[in-house]
């Protein structure tokens, strides 16, 4: 997956002048909403507070953000579905909200795939599995070695059934053939605390979340779910490089229309999301959060979206997992 989106990230950088200048001239003609479909504060939101500003600031003319919140953002995504799909309203979609959810929750209020429009794959975000540092694992290697001697002894914490690291860590179990104790928490705050006194052994989640906890040398980094290391910790290896052939996972972040919006309009979009993934200062205000910028093409983010919803479709199948919206 890393691959197609560096590949991504490059051919966006060269058809983004073109794509723009064949927009037509009079959009938007109104305020333009990007809906977040998660709290203030997540970073669904902060994604989407970004896009609407630089959006903003390109256009000379108000982009707003508006949290529209639960069902594990099906509530948000089905606004969007629903809407006119004329681009002034937009989704601030996640992996969940448009791959993983419609394997997950029956009875979704949208067709992922045939009610939006994808615009344009705006950021990933890397993962780390870590563990407390008074187990004897030092390495992906170490991991799967005591996992499987002792299968179903370590406990292994992720921020909810469905969550993205909650797939992540199915998707190593399935790949090592090994078995954790799933905690399942109400998100990563509540179980930093237990992960933190070793009543959870090992955690897969955003970098973000645990870099202050690694660097302060309470946990420790043993492997990055993306295909490339996480330049936050150069050091430690990826997954898939540390022996667990094929593995890659990541959250990531992406701007998305109703069905059938115009071509054109989706193409200015498109080209100027790009051009503001690529901002030196973006990809600072990004930091915190551990995300690489992309800015993709609209075809490309639905090859993208297409490849996500069937692999880690199968993996749910496969895992039995079903969660109800929240």
């Amino acid at each position: 997956m890393q691959g197609l989106v560096h590949g991504m990230a490059a051919s966006a950088a060269v058809l983004a002048g073109s794509r723009s200048a064949f927009a037509r001239p009079d959009y938007p003609t109104k305020q333009v909403k990007v809906i977040a479909p998660f709290a203030p504060g997540a970073a669904t939101d902060t994604c989407a507070r970004i896009v609407a500003q630089r959006l903003g600031e390109r256009w000379g003319k108000p982009v707003i953000v508006e949290n529209k919140v639960g069902a594990s953002g099906a509530i948000g995504a089905a606004a969007v579905a629903q809407a006119t799909p004329d681009g002034h309203t937009l989704l601030l979609g996640t992996i969940g909200t448009s791959a993983t959810n419609a394997h997950l929750m029956p009875n979704m209020p949208y067709d992922t795939l045939n009610d939006f429009t994808p615009i344009s794959l705006f950021a990933t975000v890397a993962m780390l599995v870590v563990v407390h540092p008074s187990q004897p694992i030092h390495s992906i290697a170490e991991l799967v070695a005591y996992a499987e001697k002792n299968p179903g002894k370590l406990n292994c914490g992720t921020a909810g059934i469905g969550s993205s690291p909650h797939l992540a860590a199915l998707l190593f179990e399935s790949l090592a053939k090994v078995r954790f104790e799933h905690v399942a928490y109400a998100g990563v705050a509540p179980m930093i605390p237990d992960l933190l006194q070793n009543r959870v052994n090992v955690s897969l989640g955003d970098a973000s979340s645990f870099l202050p906890h690694v660097r302060s040398g309470a946990l420790r980094a043993i492997g990055v779910t993306t295909a490339t290391r996480f330049e936050g910790l150069p050091e430690v290896p990826t997954v898939a490089e540390a022996g667990v052939k094929g593995y890659e996972a990541s959250a990531w972040y992406g701007v998305l229309g109703p069905a059938r919006m115009p071509a054109d309009i989706v193409s200015k979009l498109s080209g100027d999301i790009g051009a503001i993934a690529r901002l030196p200062e973006v990809k600072q205000q990004l930091a915190p959060l551990a995300a690489v910028t992309v800015g993709s093409t609209s075809a490309e983010f639905a090859g993208f979206i297409r490849t996500e919803y069937d692999r880690w479709g199968k993996l749910i199948r496969d895992s039995g997992v079903q969660v109800k919206p929240s």
